[in-house]
């Protein structure tokens, strides 16, 4: 039955998988660029949905009319075709940024794909221990997993929106899309792969038994661990999918946990997307506890007058059945670019051991960007380790820029390379967790009192929400 609601569903969604933005553009250019070859290209357009899916339904199609068997990779579509069907496929391709226009759609779309480079991340690693050569193959099969939750968030992204609410509720509840769309994704992906010819080895990771396949087998757990860090790092369902993945792997489950999230941080570092939260973010943040619901939070009260629009979201967000942490940094990140009209946002957060500061997120960040690796160590005497000792900010401008200068860290200077900047740090509690840096770099419109006044409150208050919920999912004291 709920196959046939996903047949239904998919016959009244006929709109094509766009190509994101950033590897059209690196696609174009290697067109362009008569030193590359067919292999070069075929690297780009395997990270790309949009532009994969065209080029197997393209390549796969005529394969089958004429009996053949279809193509696995995307390295080996591309060599059946001629450099002006290759040129063709990639300059007529549509881009999100043209077929979808709202910025909420996107983000959320960049965040799918966010989880999707974690899942390869995580993949790499399996496929290696597994001693599997057929990389190719197994990538491209991996990128398109979550296909049918792509085509749910791009083309139906008001009842995507809807499972999302839900998806944060349940958390590991693998079939949490079905009380909105009535099927699960894996169901919708399994029937967009046959319409659109995609590898059987994508049909075979989105069975809902286990594959006897390896190649298959590793996508699944690859892709569990994405989904699960979705929500969190030190749930129950977490747990079990880690002790899952350390047998099928044949590895001690001590210490197998800190391997996948070394993983999450590297894929963190390495993602073009400036306008997510990938999965590391959460490896700073306190253990997400189940907790009773509350009608009203306490916090709430406090937030009741002033009526701002930031307020307002961090209320509603704070009211409904389990908000967490990184949907609250989400908020603040946005609200911060969006509406205060910072340039360049950069949420930096501490290591364990409060040694360093890493970047995690951030908006208005080029992806070459230096400031999307960066790692400071703060282990000395700074401007930011003094700013981590309490909950503080500091405004930054030209003409006072050389008295700061030589206590502020060289990888820091060197990378936001600007003179005009707020920096304030960012609490749990009576804990540092990380920095928030902003500045208005190449805008006409320079720094303002006023904007400052409404970025340090927009921290406090998001740091007031934070420890708010970290007291919400400790366990109750014993009685």
């Amino acid at each position: 039955m709920t196959e046939q609601a996903a047949s239904s569903w998919l016959s009244s969604h006929h709109e094509i998988v766009p190509a994101l933005e950033i590897f059209h553009r690196r696609a174009l250019e290697t067109l362009e660029d008569h030193t590359k070859t067919v292999r070069d290209l075929a690297d780009i357009i395997s990270l790309d949905p949009g532009m994969s899916v065209s080029l197997y339904h393209e390549v796969n199609s005529r394969l089958r009319d004429s009996d053949k068997h279809p193509v696995e990779s995307v390295h080996s579509a591309l060599s059946l075709l001629s450099d002006s069907a290759i040129a063709d496929l990639v300059m007529q391709h549509k881009v999100l940024d043209q077929t979808h226009p709202d910025a909420r759609r996107r983000q959320s779309y960049h965040q799918l794909m966010s989880r999707t480079f974690h899942l390869l991340a995580q993949l790499e690693r399996f496929i290696t221990l597994q001693g599997i050569h057929s990389i190719y193959e197994v990538r491209s099969a991996a990128v398109l997993h979550n296909i049918g939750e792509f085509c749910a968030c791009l083309f139906d992204h008001e009842h995507y929106q809807q499972y999302q609410d839900k998806f944060r509720a349940l958390g590991s509840d693998a079939n949490s899309a079905k009380p909105v769309f009535g099927f699960d994704f894996h169901e919708l992906g399994r029937q967009y792969a046959a319409k659109s010819y995609l590898p059987a080895l994508v049909t075979e990771s989105l069975d809902e038994n286990i594959p006897s396949g390896r190649k298959a087998r590793l996508i699944q757990l690859a892709a569990d661990v994405s989904h699960q860090a979705e929500v969190g790092w030190y749930h129950s369902s977490m747990k079990a999918t880690e002790e899952v993945c350390a047998a099928y792997l044949n590895q001690s489950l001590d210490g197998f946990h800190k391997h996948l999230q070394a993983v999450a941080i590297e894929s963190a570092r390495n993602s073009p997307f400036d306008d997510v939260l990938p999965a590391a973010t959460r490896l700073i943040m306190l253990p997400d506890r189940e907790a009773p619901v509350q009608t009203k939070p306490a916090i709430v009260d406090d937030l009741e007058a002033g009526g701002h629009e930031f307020e307002n979201r961090v209320k509603a967000l704070l009211q409904t059945a389990q908000p967490t942490q990184s949907q609250l940094l989400d908020l603040l990140l946005n609200h911060l670019h969006d509406d205060l009209h910072l340039t360049r946002v950069v949420l930096m957060l501490l290591s364990k051991d409060k040694s360093r500061l890493g970047t995690r997120a951030g908006r208005g960040i080029d992806q070459h960007s230096p400031i999307k690796t960066l790692v400071i160590d703060i282990s000395k005497e700074s401007v930011l380790k003094t700013l981590l000792g309490k909950p503080q900010s500091i405004w930054i401008e030209p003409d006072e820029y050389q008295k700061y200068e030589a206590a502020l860290p060289a990888k820091f200077k060197a990378s936001f390379l600007h003179e005009s900047f707020f920096l304030m740090s960012l609490f749990i509690g009576n804990n540092p967790v990380g920095m928030l840096f902003c500045d208005r770099a190449h805008a006409v419109t320079r720094l303002d009192k006023v904007t400052y006044v409404k970025f340090k409150s927009a921290i406090t208050l998001t740091s007031k929400a934070l420890a708010y919920l970290s007291k919400r999912r400790r366990p109750p004291a014993a009685q």
